[in-house]
C-alpha cells in the first residue's frame, strides 16, 4: 500500500489540491490554547497532573480550550494518554525526552500511558518541519529501530519508578507499548480509503501547515506524505476505541497531525466524545539550535550512541539562562525545591550547583543509578587530573569519554621511548615538535607529566589495568593507545 502511494504527488495548482473549498480548520474560534492557570480549579491529584504540567513550562497548547470539562474527565476516572515515536533511527533522542516526561508525569498521576512505535508510520514518513521527503528505510532497518526504540523507552520508565518515584501513593500504572503495524497489517489500501478516507475533509487536510510548507516547493509533495496525517488520526481512533484514550500528547509540530486524529474520531462516533490534544513546546537554545542537536551533535538516549558522561557533561554546560528553566522541564523535582537549588546557584554561580543537580537528574532518569555513577567516575578522571582516577574506568567508559579522540593500535616493545610513542601515535606532526612540547611538561600519559622523550614505557607505569594508554597533549588533545599485550602482562 505504501509503495504505491509514494507514487503520487501534490504540488501546487494540481488537482488533488483543489479538490473541497477553504473551510477554516478547527484551530479557529473553537479551539485555542487552553487558559490554563486562575481557570482550572483543582479539587483533585487526577485534575492537579495538568497544572503540574502548566506550572512547569510544559503545555504549550491545549484543545478543544474548555477547561472545565477537562477538569470534570480527570476527576471523573484515570484516563489514558498517548504519544507516538516513530522509528527514523535506531534510537530516541534529547528532543524527545520531553514528551516522554510529559507522560512519566501523566502516569504519576495515576492515569494509564501509551508509547506508540510507528512501524507503520515509520515507512512513510512525516512531513512535519522537512523541506524534503524522509528516503524510505529497509525493512530490517525499520525492524531494528523499532526495537532499539523499545528499548529507550522502557528503560527510561524503569528508571524513574525505581529512582524518581518515592512512591507515596499507588504503585505507578505499567507502561504499554504498541506498534502500528500491528493493525495496519490487516488493512489492504481500499479497506483504509474506505474506514479513514471518506472521514477526512480535504481542505482540513490540505490546511495543516505541514502540507503548505511543502506545496510551494520545487518537488511538491508525494501523496505517502500527505497521507501521514491519516494513519496518525487513525492510530488515535484505534487506542480510542481499544484503550479508551482521549489524551494524545505531541510537538508543536504535531498539532496539524493530532487535529486529523481528533475530527477522525469526532466523526466516527455518534455520541458525544471528550477528546483532548496535548502540546510541548519546542525547546531551543539561546543561539535558537533545538536541544540536544546544537553543531549538529545529536545527543542520544541510547548509551551506545551518547555515554553516560556525555548526556551528564551536555546539561553541565547548561547556560546560567537556561538552567532553572530545564530544571522545571526535564527533573521532576519540586518547584520550591528548584528555587532552593537556584537561590544557592546565584551565591556562586562558578560552582555549577544548578547544572549539576540537572545534569544528575536527567542522567538517572535516561541511564539509571549505574549511569550516573559511571558520569561521575569519568568526570573525576578527566577533571581532577588524578592518575589514579584512570585505573577505576572500564574500558567501556574510557573509550566513551574519548569517543572522539584517535586512536592507535600498537605493539609494546621492551625498549619503546616515549617519543617514538608519540610519534607512532601521531601526536605530532614532526619530532621537532614533540620535543618541545615534551620538554615543556605539556605532555601527559595516564595524566601523570612526563618530562623525557627518552623515558622508557613499562605495563607497569604507562599501561593502563584495561590494556589502554592515554596521552594529553596540552590541556585538550587527547590520544588513546591500544596495545598488543600477552595476557600475563595485563594487570587485573
Amino acid at each position: 500500500m505504501f509503495r504505491v502511494l509514494k507514487r503520487l504527488r501534490l504540488a501546487s495548482g494540481e488537482p488533488l489540491c483543489a479538490v473541497g473549498g477553504a473551510r477554516a480548520g478547527l484551530w479557529g474560534a473553537t479551539l485555542r490554547p487552553a487558559p490554563w492557570g486562575a481557570a482550572l480549579q483543582v479539587n483533585h491529584f487526577s485534575s492537579r497532573s495538568l497544572t503540574v504540567l502548566h506550572e512547569r513550562g510544559l503545555l504549550a497548547e491545549v484543545f478543544p480550550d474548555d477547561s472545565r470539562r477537562i477538569q470534570d474527565v480527570l476527576n471523573a476516572s484515570t484516563q489514558c494518554f498517548y504519544s507516538g515515536f516513530d522509528p527514523t533511527a535506531e534510537a530516541l533522542h534529547i528532543g524527545n525526552l520531553l514528551i516522554i516526561v510529559t507522560l512519566l508525569h501523566c502516569q504519576r498521576a495515576g492515569h494509564d500511558v501509551i508509547a506508540l512505535i510507528g512501524g507503520a508510520t515509520g515507512q512513510i514518513g512525516d512531513p512535519s518541519g522537512r523541506r524534503t521527503e524522509r528516503p524510505a528505510l529497509e525493512q530490517e532497518t525499520l525492524e531494528k529501530n523499532v526495537t532499539g526504540i523499545e528499548e529507550n523507552l522502557r528503560r527510561v520508565f524503569t528508571n524513574h519508578e525505581r529512582h524518581l518515584w518515592s512512591g507515596e501513593a499507588d504503585p505507578l500504572p505499567p507502561l504499554t507499548v504498541v506498534n502500528n503495524l500491528d493493525w495496519y497489517a490487516e488493512y489492504s489500501l481500499v479497506d483504509f480509503l474506505a474506514i479513514v478516507g471518506r472521514r477526512l475533509r480535504m481542505s482540513d487536510l490540505l490546511s495543516r501547515s505541514s502540507v503548505q510548507a511543502r506545496l510551494g516547493g520545487p518537488d511538491g509533495m508525494s501523496f505517502t506524505e500527505f497521507s501521514y496525517q491519516m494513519f496518525q488520526a487513525y492510530d488515535w481512533l484505534y487506542l480510542w476505541r481499544k484503550h479508551g484514550c482521549a489524551f494524545q500528547v505531541g510537538g508543536t509540530d504535531q498539532r496539524g497531525n493530532m487535529l486529523s486524529g481528533y475530527e477522525l474520531v469526532r466523526g466516527t462516533t455518534a455520541e458525544e466524545v471528550d477528546l483532548f490534544g496535548l502540546t510541548v513546546p519546542l525547546i531551543t537554545t539561546e543561539e535558537g539550535d533545538k536541544l540536544g542537536k546544537s553543531a549538529g551533535n545529536t545527543v542520544w538516549l541510547d548509551p551506545a550512541r551518547t555515554s553516560p558522561y556525555d548526556l551528564y557533561q551536555y546539561f553541565v554546560r547548561t547556560p546560567d539562562a537556561e538552567v532553572e528553566r530545564l530544571l522545571r522541564l526535564f527533573t521532576f523535582r519540586p518547584l520550591a525545591e528548584i528555587q532552593q537549588v537556584m537561590a544557592r546557584h546565584r551565591e556562586r554561580p562558578e560552582a555549577w550547583h544548578a547544572q549539576r543537580k540537572l545534569a544528575e537528574s536527567v542522567t538517572t532518569l535516561v541511564h539509571g543509578a549505574e549511569g550516573l555513577q559511571s558520569a561521575r567516575r569519568v568526570t573525576s578522571a578527566i577533571y581532577s587530573r588524578d592518575p589514579e582516577a584512570l585505573v577505576t574506568l572500564s574500558d567501556a567508559e574510557l573509550r566513551g569519554m574519548l569517543r572522539h579522540s584517535p586512536v592507535a593500535e600498537m605493539e609494546l616493545r621492551k625498549d619503546l621511548t616515549v617519543l617514538e610513542l608519540v610519534m607512532a601515535a601521531k601526536c605530532f606532526p614532526r619530532e621537532v615538535d614533540a620535543v618541545r612540547i615534551i620538554d615543556a611538561g605539556g605532555l601527559h600519559i595516564n595524566q601523570r607529566r612526563v618530562c623525557s622523550g627518552e623515558e622508557v614505557l613499562s605495563p607497569e607505569t604507562h599501561v593502563l589495568p584495561s590494556g589502554l594508554t592515554l596521552i594529553r597533549v596540552g590541556k585538550k588533545n587527547y590520544y588513546i593507545v591500544k596495545w598488543d599485550l600477552p595476557r600475563s602482562e595485563c594487570r587485573r
